[in-house]
């Protein structure tokens, strides 16, 4: 019988430093155990069938070379050790000090043919899914998860702390509620990977730019010659920009994680199905939107994603802002990505959106054709109904997104029935 494997995938540290492992379930005849995976590498043991269960100490001059230096646990040599405990391959060299192999793995568990592992949908766990997935085409195994809605359901009275049961057992009973991680999926992972490397590489090119900047600037006012530079502070700075090694290092790095991200982007049906056809929408707006997004069946309603993408109305009837005392728990990255998608609609007055756009504006427009004062702030200017109709076009867009994107998921379910 195949072994089902539930599997709560955790960050291992949080930003206290508490430990916070990722915990695996085995449920196999009737029985279940649990392992915690302590970091990446544990992850890694784990997915290639080596993860050690069990520890014996080391046999007299026995050769450790094949063993992965990891699997070998180490402490400081003492007084009363034998010739044997010292013996070459027994010792290693951590610092300015040497260290005595004490205890080698026996025995090892993991990841192999015919397992059955359950995840949940999205977060953290998505590089070690897309790992799994790929590992399980090798050896017969396989990979499914769950919306993070439906496994909320489907937990009772149970913990989170025992989500890696659950998964298993939810696995075994109600195996419908998951779907399945194949190429597809892997793809969409891959995308938002490249879209976290590409987002990274640009940060640090805005610190090198800032940097720089500051220097240039400190050059000039703390020169003990106290000459002014020819031309402008700005020319200074453009000049040590131009000519920095390091900044140019990080252009062509990014330039770099464009080239992949865009490549990972054209790969997935959603970009050619759905974005592609948006005018005013290339690979890197949509990645902002798609990677915010993840996977649609994360969703279980239209409002649920209007409100992760922070456009949303409020319950007093107010459009979602950040406001002073409330908390904006939409996803900034899928906003941000959408507000900038609107004003290249604004910028093409003749495309489909930016047709919707100017008819939202001259809507809003007609029911306030006068400027208000509320709280001794000016409402309905020209400002305000340009803004309320870029948001009233990104919102139906993204009702416009739900739809397409749950029916291309819809397709890809029949296919697979058939």
């Amino acid at each position: 019988m195949a072994r089902l494997i539930g599997i709560r995938h955790r960050v291992k540290r949080t930003a206290e430093q508490e430990a916070r492992p990722t915990m695996v379930a085995i449920l196999e005849d009737g029985n279940t155990r649990s392992l915690e995976l302590e970091d990446e590498t544990a992850e890694l043991d784990f997915l290639m069938g080596k993860f050690p269960i069990a520890w014996r100490g080391v046999e007299d001059e026995e050769n450790l070379s094949r063993f992965l230096l990891h699997h070998i646990k180490w402490r400081l040599p003492k007084e009363g050790d034998s010739r044997e405990a010292l013996y070459a391959p027994h010792i290693r060299k951590s610092g300015k000090k040497f260290e005595v192999a004490t205890k080698v793995s026996s025995a090892w568990d993991g990841f192999k043919s015919g397992d059955k592992v359950f995840m949940i949908l999205g977060g953290s766990g998505d590089r070690l899914a897309y790992a799994l997935s790929r590992r399980g085409e090798e050896i017969d195994a396989s990979v499914y998860r769950i919306a993070p809605f439906l496994f909320k359901e489907e937990r009772g009275e149970a913990t989170k702390d025992d989500d890696h049961t659950t998964l298993a057992c939810l696995g075994s009973k109600k195996p419908d509620l998951f779907y399945p991680v194949g190429v597809r999926d892997r793809g969409l992972i891959q995308a938002q990977e490249a879209y976290r490397a590409r987002r990274d590489t640009q940060k640090d090119r805005i610190r090198c730019e800032q940097r720089l900047r500051s220097h240039a600037i400190g050059s000039i006012f703390l020169s003990e010659e106290g000459r002014y530079p020819e031309g402008t502070v700005e020319e200074a700075y453009d000049n040590i920009r131009a000519n920095d090694v390091i900044l140019r290092a990080i252009f062509k790095e990014e330039e770099a994680r464009e080239v992949e991200l865009r490549r990972a982007v054209r790969a997935l049906d959603v970009w050619r199905e759905l974005f592609e056809s948006v005018e005013g929408c290339g690979e890197v707006l949509a990645a902002g939107i798609i990677t915010s997004i993840g996977d649609i069946r994360r969703f279980a309603t239209m409002p649920k994603l209007k409100a992760f993408c922070g456009v949303h109305v409020l319950s007093d009837g107010r459009f979602a802002r950040k406001r002073a005392g409330t908390v904006a728990n939409w996803n900034p990255t899928a906003r941000q990505a959408l507000y900038l998608l609107a004003d290249q609609w604004v910028k093409r007055p003749n495309s489909e959106r930016g047709i919707k756009y100017r008819e939202y504006k001259a809507k809003f427009r007609a029911k306030h054709s006068e400027v208000i004062v509320v709280d001794g702030k000016k409402r309905y200017t020209d400002g305000h109904i340009h803004k309320m109709a870029i948001w009233r076009t990104i919102t139906k867009f993204v009702e416009h997104v739900f739809k397409k994107w749950k029916g291309i998921e819809a397709r890809r379910e029949e296919v697979k029935a058939a």
